[in-house]
Protein backbone atom coordinates (compact mmCIF):
# COMPACT_ATOMS: atom_id res chain seq x y z
CA UNK A 1 0.00 0.00 0.00
CA UNK A 2 2.73 2.38 0.84
CA UNK A 3 4.84 1.72 -2.23
CA UNK A 4 1.79 2.28 -4.51
CA UNK A 5 1.03 5.75 -2.53
CA UNK A 6 4.37 6.81 -3.06
CA UNK A 7 4.04 6.56 -6.55
CA UNK A 8 1.14 8.05 -6.71
CA UNK A 9 2.69 11.97 -7.26
CA UNK A 10 4.58 10.76 -9.91
CA UNK A 11 1.05 9.31 -11.57
CA UNK A 12 -1.15 12.00 -10.70
CA UNK A 13 1.24 14.81 -12.48
CA UNK A 14 1.64 12.99 -15.99
CA UNK A 15 0.01 15.00 -18.85
CA UNK A 16 -2.30 12.26 -19.98
CA UNK A 17 -3.53 11.70 -16.50
CA UNK A 18 -4.21 15.53 -16.10
CA UNK A 19 -6.09 15.90 -19.33
CA UNK A 20 -7.96 12.41 -18.81
CA UNK A 21 -9.03 14.42 -15.63
CA UNK A 22 -10.16 17.20 -16.85
CA UNK A 23 -11.84 15.45 -19.87
CA UNK A 24 -13.82 13.18 -17.74
CA UNK A 25 -15.03 16.29 -15.64
CA UNK A 26 -16.54 18.11 -19.15
CA UNK A 27 -17.71 15.00 -20.35
CA UNK A 28 -19.60 14.28 -16.71
CA UNK A 29 -21.27 17.78 -16.90
CA UNK A 30 -21.65 17.56 -20.51
CA UNK A 31 -23.76 14.45 -19.72
CA UNK A 32 -25.48 16.01 -17.23
CA UNK A 33 -26.01 19.50 -18.93
CA UNK A 34 -27.79 17.02 -22.09
CA UNK A 35 -29.61 14.66 -19.21
CA UNK A 36 -31.58 17.78 -17.26
CA UNK A 37 -32.13 19.59 -20.16
CA UNK A 38 -33.63 16.64 -21.91
CA UNK A 39 -35.82 16.06 -18.80
CA UNK A 40 -36.77 19.04 -18.31
CA UNK A 41 -37.88 19.53 -21.81
CA UNK A 42 -39.59 16.16 -21.75
CA UNK A 43 -41.73 17.18 -18.28
CA UNK A 44 -42.41 20.56 -19.70
CA UNK A 45 -43.94 18.94 -22.95
CA UNK A 46 -45.51 16.51 -20.77
CA UNK A 47 -46.91 18.91 -18.82
CA UNK A 48 -48.75 20.67 -21.19
CA UNK A 49 -50.05 17.06 -22.44
CA UNK A 50 -51.35 16.17 -18.94
CA UNK A 51 -53.33 19.30 -18.15
CA UNK A 52 -56.00 19.84 -20.88
CA UNK A 53 -59.67 20.27 -20.67
CA UNK A 54 -60.10 16.42 -21.85
CA UNK A 55 -57.63 14.81 -19.59
CA UNK A 56 -59.56 16.77 -16.90
CA UNK A 57 -62.57 15.69 -17.63
CA UNK A 58 -61.39 11.96 -18.82
CA UNK A 59 -60.03 11.56 -14.88
CA UNK A 60 -63.40 13.55 -13.80
CA UNK A 61 -65.81 11.00 -15.42
CA UNK A 62 -64.46 8.18 -13.40
CA UNK A 63 -65.90 9.47 -9.95
CA UNK A 64 -69.07 10.50 -11.37
CA UNK A 65 -70.38 6.99 -9.09
CA UNK A 66 -68.81 8.17 -6.36
CA UNK A 67 -70.32 11.99 -6.76
CA UNK A 68 -73.86 10.43 -7.33
CA UNK A 69 -73.84 8.29 -4.26
CA UNK A 70 -72.62 11.15 -1.64
CA UNK A 71 -75.63 13.18 -3.51
CA UNK A 72 -78.24 10.64 -3.06
CA UNK A 73 -76.91 9.44 0.81
CA UNK A 74 -76.32 12.58 1.52
CA UNK A 75 -76.58 11.78 5.25
CA UNK A 76 -73.43 9.84 5.30
CA UNK A 77 -70.60 11.92 5.62
CA UNK A 78 -68.01 8.91 4.13
CA UNK A 79 -69.54 9.10 0.70
CA UNK A 80 -68.67 12.95 0.67
CA UNK A 81 -65.30 12.41 2.34
CA UNK A 82 -64.81 9.47 -0.72
CA UNK A 83 -65.79 11.51 -3.20
CA UNK A 84 -63.79 14.95 -2.66
CA UNK A 85 -60.32 12.84 -1.93
CA UNK A 86 -60.23 10.66 -4.98
CA UNK A 87 -61.10 13.73 -7.58
CA UNK A 88 -58.59 15.45 -5.59
CA UNK A 89 -55.89 12.90 -5.61
CA UNK A 90 -56.47 12.31 -9.42
CA UNK A 91 -56.54 15.75 -10.01
CA UNK A 92 -53.00 16.45 -8.03
CA UNK A 93 -51.55 13.36 -9.42
CA UNK A 94 -52.27 13.58 -13.45
CA UNK A 95 -50.04 11.46 -15.30
CA UNK A 96 -49.05 10.99 -18.90
CA UNK A 97 -47.81 8.22 -20.75
CA UNK A 98 -45.75 8.44 -23.56
CA UNK A 99 -42.94 6.30 -25.05
CA UNK A 100 -43.14 3.86 -22.18
CA UNK A 101 -42.70 6.29 -19.48
CA UNK A 102 -45.07 8.25 -16.88
CA UNK A 103 -44.85 11.74 -16.26
CA UNK A 104 -46.79 12.95 -12.90
CA UNK A 105 -47.66 16.07 -12.96
CA UNK A 106 -46.28 16.57 -9.15
CA UNK A 107 -42.73 16.87 -10.94
CA UNK A 108 -43.58 20.30 -12.36
CA UNK A 109 -46.19 21.66 -9.97
CA UNK A 110 -48.50 21.78 -7.17
CA UNK A 111 -51.86 22.04 -8.67
CA UNK A 112 -54.99 23.43 -6.71
CA UNK A 113 -57.99 21.82 -6.64
CA UNK A 114 -61.32 23.36 -5.67
CA UNK A 115 -64.51 21.19 -5.48
CA UNK A 116 -68.16 21.88 -5.06
CA UNK A 117 -71.23 19.60 -4.67
CA UNK A 118 -74.72 20.33 -5.06
CA UNK A 119 -77.78 18.28 -5.53
CA UNK A 120 -80.91 18.62 -7.84
CA UNK A 121 -82.10 21.30 -6.00
CA UNK A 122 -78.94 23.75 -6.48
CA UNK A 123 -78.27 22.89 -2.68
CA UNK A 124 -74.64 22.76 -1.53
CA UNK A 125 -73.91 18.86 -0.50
CA UNK A 126 -70.16 19.51 -0.01
CA UNK A 127 -67.53 22.15 -0.87
CA UNK A 128 -63.70 21.21 -0.34
CA UNK A 129 -62.15 23.44 1.33
CA UNK A 130 -65.47 24.61 3.11
CA UNK A 131 -64.40 28.41 2.53
CA UNK A 132 -62.87 29.35 -0.95
CA UNK A 133 -60.07 31.90 -0.93
CA UNK A 134 -61.26 35.44 -1.09
CA UNK A 135 -59.56 36.07 -4.48
CA UNK A 136 -61.69 32.85 -6.00
CA UNK A 137 -64.72 33.09 -4.94
CA UNK A 138 -65.99 35.70 -6.65
CA UNK A 139 -64.72 33.79 -9.64
CA UNK A 140 -66.53 30.54 -8.50
CA UNK A 141 -69.62 32.56 -7.73
CA UNK A 142 -69.77 34.34 -11.82
CA UNK A 143 -68.46 30.99 -13.13
CA UNK A 144 -71.95 28.77 -11.71
CA UNK A 145 -73.97 31.35 -12.99
CA UNK A 146 -73.08 29.90 -16.56
CA UNK A 147 -74.96 26.90 -16.30
CA UNK A 148 -74.77 24.31 -18.96
CA UNK A 149 -77.02 20.90 -19.10
CA UNK A 150 -73.87 18.95 -20.66
CA UNK A 151 -70.48 18.52 -19.26
CA UNK A 152 -68.39 21.57 -19.38
CA UNK A 153 -64.93 21.83 -18.83
CA UNK A 154 -63.42 24.68 -20.25
CA UNK A 155 -59.71 26.79 -19.86
CA UNK A 156 -60.69 30.36 -18.17
CA UNK A 157 -57.29 31.51 -19.81
CA UNK A 158 -55.09 30.10 -22.32
CA UNK A 159 -52.93 27.16 -20.01
CA UNK A 160 -54.47 28.65 -17.09
CA UNK A 161 -57.01 27.45 -14.61
CA UNK A 162 -59.62 24.72 -16.19
CA UNK A 163 -63.02 25.40 -15.02
CA UNK A 164 -65.37 21.90 -14.46
CA UNK A 165 -69.16 21.81 -14.85
CA UNK A 166 -70.05 18.56 -14.52
CA UNK A 167 -74.37 17.25 -14.52
CA UNK A 168 -74.32 14.20 -12.21
CA UNK A 169 -77.32 11.63 -12.83
CA UNK A 170 -78.86 8.25 -11.11
CA UNK A 171 -78.74 5.10 -12.62
CA UNK A 172 -81.97 5.31 -14.74
CA UNK A 173 -80.67 8.78 -16.07
CA UNK A 174 -82.02 11.30 -14.44
CA UNK A 175 -80.34 14.50 -12.92
CA UNK A 176 -79.46 14.40 -9.62
CA UNK A 177 -76.89 17.64 -8.82
CA UNK A 178 -73.69 19.18 -10.43
CA UNK A 179 -70.35 18.92 -9.96
CA UNK A 180 -68.14 22.29 -10.36
CA UNK A 181 -64.03 22.16 -9.94
CA UNK A 182 -61.56 25.08 -10.11
CA UNK A 183 -58.49 23.26 -10.98
CA UNK A 184 -55.14 25.48 -11.41
CA UNK A 185 -52.01 23.75 -12.59
CA UNK A 186 -49.12 26.19 -13.20
CA UNK A 187 -45.78 25.24 -14.31
CA UNK A 188 -43.38 25.79 -11.78
CA UNK A 189 -39.30 26.31 -12.05
CA UNK A 190 -38.74 25.63 -8.34
CA UNK A 191 -40.49 22.69 -8.34
CA UNK A 192 -39.29 21.39 -11.72
CA UNK A 193 -35.56 22.00 -10.72
CA UNK A 194 -36.27 19.78 -7.52
CA UNK A 195 -37.43 17.12 -10.00
CA UNK A 196 -34.52 17.39 -12.10
CA UNK A 197 -32.14 16.84 -9.46
CA UNK A 198 -33.87 13.74 -7.82
CA UNK A 199 -33.45 12.93 -11.44
CA UNK A 200 -29.67 13.01 -11.46
CA UNK A 201 -28.97 12.00 -7.93
CA UNK A 202 -30.44 8.77 -9.80
CA UNK A 203 -28.21 9.03 -12.76
CA UNK A 204 -25.03 10.87 -11.75
CA UNK A 205 -23.42 7.10 -11.72
CA UNK A 206 -24.36 6.60 -15.31
CA UNK A 207 -22.89 9.62 -16.20
CA UNK A 208 -19.80 8.68 -14.46
CA UNK A 209 -19.32 5.09 -15.83
CA UNK A 210 -20.15 6.95 -19.57
CA UNK A 211 -17.76 10.11 -19.11
CA UNK A 212 -14.70 7.70 -17.36
CA UNK A 213 -13.64 6.15 -20.76
CA UNK A 214 -14.13 9.02 -23.34
CA UNK A 215 -12.28 11.28 -20.74
CA UNK A 216 -9.20 8.95 -20.52
CA UNK A 217 -9.57 8.22 -24.34
CA UNK A 218 -9.45 12.14 -25.03
CA UNK A 219 -6.97 12.45 -22.60
CA UNK A 220 -4.48 10.30 -24.24
CA UNK A 221 -4.90 11.40 -27.08
CA UNK A 222 -4.43 15.07 -26.36
CA UNK A 223 -1.10 14.43 -24.06
CA UNK A 224 0.10 12.41 -27.39
CA UNK A 225 -0.89 15.38 -29.63
CA UNK A 226 0.65 18.51 -27.04
CA UNK A 227 3.68 16.19 -26.78
CA UNK A 228 4.56 15.60 -31.22
CA UNK A 229 3.90 19.25 -31.31
CA UNK A 230 6.37 20.05 -27.89
CA UNK A 231 9.03 17.52 -29.84
CA UNK A 232 9.23 19.24 -32.99
CA UNK A 233 9.73 22.80 -31.42
CA UNK A 234 12.44 21.13 -28.87
CA UNK A 235 14.14 19.70 -31.87
CA UNK A 236 13.97 23.24 -33.66
CA UNK A 237 15.03 24.48 -30.25
CA UNK A 238 17.42 22.54 -29.68
CA UNK A 239 18.96 23.62 -33.19
CA UNK A 240 19.02 27.35 -32.22
CA UNK A 241 21.13 26.24 -29.17
CA UNK A 242 23.50 24.66 -31.35
CA UNK A 243 23.84 28.08 -33.32
CA UNK A 244 21.89 26.93 -36.38
CA UNK A 245 18.90 29.55 -36.44
CA UNK A 246 17.78 28.38 -40.14
CA UNK A 247 15.43 25.91 -38.70
CA UNK A 248 11.70 27.16 -37.81
CA UNK A 249 8.85 25.48 -36.22
CA UNK A 250 6.11 24.89 -38.68
CA UNK A 251 2.80 23.92 -37.25
CA UNK A 252 -0.54 23.66 -39.15
CA UNK A 253 -2.73 27.09 -39.33
CA UNK A 254 -5.37 25.47 -37.24
CA UNK A 255 -3.42 24.41 -34.62
CA UNK A 256 -3.82 25.30 -31.28
CA UNK A 257 0.19 26.19 -30.50
CA UNK A 258 0.21 28.48 -33.51
CA UNK A 259 0.80 31.76 -32.22
CA UNK A 260 3.45 30.19 -29.62
CA UNK A 261 5.36 28.63 -32.84
CA UNK A 262 5.03 32.76 -34.09
CA UNK A 263 6.70 33.79 -30.66
CA UNK A 264 9.63 31.19 -30.78
CA UNK A 265 10.21 31.94 -34.82
CA UNK A 266 10.40 35.29 -34.30
CA UNK A 267 12.48 35.37 -31.09
CA UNK A 268 14.81 33.07 -33.31
CA UNK A 269 14.69 35.87 -36.15
CA UNK A 270 15.72 38.00 -32.95
CA UNK A 271 17.90 36.24 -31.91
CA UNK A 272 19.93 35.60 -34.97
CA UNK A 273 19.87 39.50 -35.41
CA UNK A 274 21.42 40.03 -32.22
CA UNK A 275 24.36 37.51 -32.55
CA UNK A 276 24.87 38.95 -35.85
CA UNK A 277 25.35 42.60 -34.02
CA UNK A 278 27.63 41.65 -31.79
CA UNK A 279 29.92 39.33 -33.96
CA UNK A 280 29.95 42.52 -36.31
CA UNK A 281 30.50 44.60 -32.60
CA UNK A 282 33.44 42.58 -31.94
CA UNK A 283 34.93 42.14 -35.40
CA UNK A 284 34.86 46.42 -34.76
CA UNK A 285 36.46 45.73 -31.48
CA UNK A 286 39.21 43.60 -32.80
CA UNK A 287 39.75 45.92 -35.75
CA UNK A 288 39.66 49.27 -33.34
CA UNK A 289 42.32 47.07 -31.42
CA UNK A 290 44.55 46.33 -34.52
CA UNK A 291 44.52 49.95 -35.76
CA UNK A 292 45.84 51.28 -32.28
CA UNK A 293 48.42 48.73 -32.00
CA UNK A 294 49.34 49.86 -35.44
CA UNK A 295 49.31 53.46 -35.06
CA UNK A 296 50.88 53.40 -31.71
CA UNK A 297 53.87 50.69 -32.84
CA UNK A 298 54.69 50.56 -36.41
CA UNK A 299 53.87 54.13 -37.40
CA UNK A 300 55.72 55.51 -34.55
CA UNK A 301 58.95 53.62 -35.64
CA UNK A 302 58.22 54.57 -38.78
CA UNK A 303 57.89 57.96 -37.88
CA UNK A 304 61.10 57.56 -35.74
CA UNK A 305 62.99 56.14 -39.00
CA UNK A 306 62.35 59.00 -40.82
CA UNK A 307 63.53 61.60 -38.25
CA UNK A 308 66.86 59.54 -38.41
CA UNK A 309 66.51 59.95 -41.76
CA UNK A 310 65.99 63.32 -42.04
CA UNK A 311 68.95 63.80 -39.35
CA UNK A 312 71.31 61.89 -42.40
CA UNK A 313 70.22 64.01 -44.46
CA UNK A 314 71.24 67.12 -42.98
CA UNK A 315 74.91 65.78 -42.23
CA UNK A 316 76.82 66.31 -45.78
CA UNK A 317 79.06 63.99 -45.33
CA UNK A 318 77.14 61.07 -44.56
CA UNK A 319 74.81 62.69 -47.42
CA UNK A 320 77.81 62.63 -49.73
CA UNK A 321 78.80 59.32 -48.36
CA UNK A 322 75.46 57.40 -49.32
CA UNK A 323 73.04 59.74 -51.10
CA UNK A 324 71.07 57.43 -53.10
CA UNK A 325 70.55 54.53 -50.81
CA UNK A 326 69.32 57.23 -48.27
CA UNK A 327 66.71 58.59 -50.55
CA UNK A 328 65.93 55.51 -51.64
CA UNK A 329 65.46 54.60 -47.96
CA UNK A 330 63.31 58.25 -47.11
CA UNK A 331 60.99 57.24 -50.21
CA UNK A 332 60.39 53.73 -48.87
CA UNK A 333 59.71 55.03 -45.44
CA UNK A 334 57.34 57.64 -47.02
CA UNK A 335 55.38 54.95 -48.64
CA UNK A 336 55.10 52.34 -46.19
CA UNK A 337 53.77 55.21 -43.48
CA UNK A 338 51.24 56.39 -46.47
CA UNK A 339 50.47 52.81 -46.86
CA UNK A 340 50.12 52.17 -42.80
CA UNK A 341 48.07 55.00 -42.81
CA UNK A 342 45.68 53.10 -45.36
CA UNK A 343 45.71 50.06 -43.42
CA UNK A 344 44.76 51.91 -40.30
CA UNK A 345 41.80 54.07 -42.49
CA UNK A 346 40.33 50.63 -43.74
CA UNK A 347 40.32 48.94 -39.61
CA UNK A 348 38.85 51.62 -38.66
CA UNK A 349 34.33 50.90 -38.38
CA UNK A 350 32.58 52.85 -40.33
CA UNK A 351 29.33 54.48 -39.92
CA UNK A 352 30.76 56.38 -36.91
CA UNK A 353 31.05 60.02 -36.16
CA UNK A 354 30.07 62.97 -38.32
CA UNK A 355 31.13 61.50 -42.01
CA UNK A 356 28.64 60.78 -44.29
CA UNK A 357 29.10 58.01 -47.50
CA UNK A 358 29.89 60.95 -49.32
CA UNK A 359 32.41 62.40 -47.67
CA UNK A 360 33.88 58.92 -47.53
CA UNK A 361 33.89 58.00 -50.84
CA UNK A 362 34.92 61.78 -51.27
CA UNK A 363 38.64 60.61 -49.31
CA UNK A 364 38.86 57.67 -51.25
CA UNK A 365 38.75 59.19 -54.58
CA UNK A 366 40.71 62.20 -53.87
CA UNK A 367 43.45 59.77 -52.20
CA UNK A 368 43.46 58.01 -55.56
CA UNK A 369 44.15 60.97 -57.15
CA UNK A 370 46.81 61.92 -55.54
CA UNK A 371 48.49 58.47 -55.73
CA UNK A 372 47.49 57.04 -59.08
CA UNK A 373 47.27 60.33 -60.84
CA UNK A 374 43.54 58.96 -62.00
CA UNK A 375 40.53 61.53 -62.91
CA UNK A 376 37.14 60.13 -60.38
CA UNK A 377 33.98 62.28 -61.33
CA UNK A 378 31.40 61.47 -58.09
CA UNK A 379 27.62 61.45 -59.08
CA UNK A 380 24.50 61.74 -57.27
CA UNK A 381 26.21 60.23 -53.48
CA UNK A 382 23.62 62.02 -51.54
CA UNK A 383 20.32 60.15 -52.23
CA UNK A 384 22.14 57.21 -50.77
CA UNK A 385 22.35 56.70 -46.44
CA UNK A 386 23.13 53.56 -45.89
CA UNK A 387 23.51 51.85 -42.24
CA UNK A 388 27.19 51.28 -40.53
CA UNK A 389 27.39 48.12 -41.74
CA UNK A 390 26.38 48.54 -45.14
CA UNK A 391 28.46 51.76 -45.81
CA UNK A 392 31.48 49.13 -44.61
CA UNK A 393 31.36 46.67 -47.18
CA UNK A 394 30.15 48.92 -49.86
CA UNK A 395 33.58 51.37 -48.97
CA UNK A 396 35.58 48.02 -49.04
CA UNK A 397 34.31 47.12 -52.74
CA UNK A 398 33.84 50.45 -53.84
CA UNK A 399 38.25 50.66 -52.75
CA UNK A 400 38.85 47.38 -54.26
CA UNK A 401 37.27 48.21 -57.21
CA UNK A 402 39.13 51.01 -57.89
CA UNK A 403 42.17 49.90 -57.44
CA UNK A 404 41.26 46.73 -59.55
CA UNK A 405 40.23 49.90 -62.34
CA UNK A 406 43.77 51.33 -62.13
CA UNK A 407 46.02 48.35 -61.19
CA UNK A 408 44.66 45.94 -63.98
CA UNK A 409 42.33 48.12 -65.92
CA UNK A 410 44.96 50.92 -66.58
CA UNK A 411 42.21 53.24 -66.71
CA UNK A 412 42.14 57.17 -66.58
CA UNK A 413 39.07 58.31 -65.34
CA UNK A 414 36.60 56.36 -63.15
CA UNK A 415 32.94 57.92 -62.61
CA UNK A 416 31.07 56.51 -59.00
CA UNK A 417 27.36 57.38 -59.15
CA UNK A 418 24.46 56.58 -56.84
CA UNK A 419 21.23 55.97 -57.35
CA UNK A 420 17.73 54.34 -55.37
CA UNK A 421 14.89 52.76 -56.91
CA UNK A 422 12.34 52.03 -54.79
CA UNK A 423 13.91 50.29 -51.65
CA UNK A 424 16.82 49.46 -54.21
CA UNK A 425 19.72 51.44 -53.29
CA UNK A 426 22.90 50.98 -55.94
CA UNK A 427 26.18 51.87 -56.26
CA UNK A 428 27.79 52.14 -60.10
CA UNK A 429 31.50 52.33 -60.66
CA UNK A 430 32.28 52.86 -64.51
CA UNK A 431 35.69 53.06 -65.87
CA UNK A 432 37.50 53.53 -69.19
CA UNK A 433 40.33 51.02 -68.45
CA UNK A 434 41.31 48.35 -71.25
CA UNK A 435 38.24 45.96 -69.77
CA UNK A 436 38.65 41.94 -69.42
CA UNK A 437 37.23 39.11 -70.50
CA UNK A 438 34.90 38.24 -67.26
CA UNK A 439 34.77 34.15 -67.68
CA UNK A 440 38.54 34.41 -67.38
CA UNK A 441 39.04 36.66 -64.35
CA UNK A 442 35.64 36.21 -61.93
CA UNK A 443 38.00 33.07 -60.15
CA UNK A 444 40.31 36.06 -58.64
CA UNK A 445 40.88 36.77 -55.45
CA UNK A 446 39.72 40.47 -55.64
CA UNK A 447 36.27 39.58 -56.96
CA UNK A 448 35.33 36.38 -55.15
CA UNK A 449 36.28 39.06 -52.10
CA UNK A 450 33.97 41.57 -53.71
CA UNK A 451 31.16 38.99 -54.19
CA UNK A 452 31.23 37.81 -50.83
CA UNK A 453 31.04 41.14 -49.35
CA UNK A 454 28.05 41.77 -51.59
CA UNK A 455 26.29 38.73 -50.03
CA UNK A 456 26.75 40.08 -46.90
CA UNK A 457 24.36 43.19 -47.79
CA UNK A 458 20.62 42.55 -47.33
CA UNK A 459 19.59 41.17 -50.47
CA UNK A 460 22.84 42.66 -51.85
CA UNK A 461 24.33 41.61 -55.06
CA UNK A 462 26.86 42.28 -57.89
CA UNK A 463 26.89 42.85 -61.23
CA UNK A 464 30.07 43.13 -63.24
CA UNK A 465 29.81 44.19 -67.59
CA UNK A 466 33.42 44.35 -69.05
CA UNK A 467 35.01 43.49 -72.64
CA UNK A 468 38.47 43.88 -73.79
CA UNK A 469 39.02 47.47 -75.23
CA UNK A 470 35.32 48.68 -73.70
CA UNK A 471 36.24 49.34 -69.52
CA UNK A 472 34.71 47.56 -67.07
CA UNK A 473 30.85 48.58 -64.88
CA UNK A 474 30.54 47.21 -61.92
CA UNK A 475 26.97 47.75 -60.11
CA UNK A 476 25.99 47.06 -56.42
CA UNK A 477 22.90 46.80 -54.98
CA UNK A 478 21.24 46.39 -51.95
CA UNK A 479 17.34 46.59 -50.17
CA UNK A 480 17.25 49.68 -48.00
CA UNK A 481 16.71 49.41 -44.49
Amino acid sequence: MKNWLSHCPAFVNRLWFQFAVIYTLLGFCALTLIGASKFSAEDYGDFHRAVTPDHVREVISREKLTVAQAILDATDVRWRQKACENIREKLENIEQVSDGSIYRITNSSRPEVYIQIEDADNRLVVSDPVNLPADLAPLFTALKQQRDATDKVIWIAENGPIWVDMPIEDGKGALIGRLRILYIAEFDVWRQIQSIVAFLQGAWGYFILFSLPIGVACGVWAAHYVTRHLGRMNYVTESWRRGDFTARIALPNDDVLIKHSQHLNDMADDLELYLRLKQNLAVSDERNRVARELHDTVKQKLFALGLQLATAKANPTVLEAAREPILEAETINREAQHDLMEIITQLRPTGTGDSTLHNRVGMIAEDFRRRFDVDIHLEDMEVIQPNGHVEHQVLRILHEALMNAVRHGRASRVTVSAATNGSVAMLVIADNGIGFEISTVTKGFGIISMRDRARDLPDGRLDIESAEGKGTRLTISWKSE
